[in-house]
């Protein structure tokens, strides 16, 4: 469960650095299909849709407990918060109907496909998610 916080932390990251996903844009690339773009066709709507609102609910729980985890007075209370957070972001990603292994083959594709990123923005905004400002 250790290992899931990082990895959905990314996943939040990656959606807060990239601003309105909806609107990036890529210099053309080579004509061949590069692998990002196979797992991109490989990954349905329904599964865009459910990383984005699982994505938006993680956004939320980091915004909750980072100001905890940073504050902790000693390394068993962090160690406990980063559990606690974990367990709700898992949860969430699961509440949204993919499992946590999908969402981060989905979170690891979106890093190297601004194709695949743009699906998750427009489906975010489909679903009236924001994320904050940076």
């Amino acid at each position: 469960m250790r290992n899931r916080l990082p990895t959905f932390a990314a996943a939040a990251a990656l959606a807060l650095g990239a601003g309105s996903l909806a609107h990036a844009q890529t210099a053309p690339g080579p004509a061949a299909a590069p692998p990002a773009a196979e797992a991109n066709a490989a990954i349905s709507d329904d599964q865009v849709n459910s990383f984005a609102l699982a994505m938006n609910e993680i956004s939320t729980l980091n915004q909750k407990y980072a100001p905890q985890i940073q504050g902790a007075t000693d390394d068993t209370a962090r160690t406990d918060l980063q559990r606690q957070a974990a367990t709700e972001m898992a949860a969430a990603v699961e509440k949204s109907g993919i499992s946590a292994e999908q969402y981060n083959q989905i979170a690891q594709a979106a890093q190297g496909d601004a194709e695949l990123r743009a699906r998750i923005g427009v489906a975010m905004q489909a679903n009236g998610v924001t994320l904050p400002a940076n």
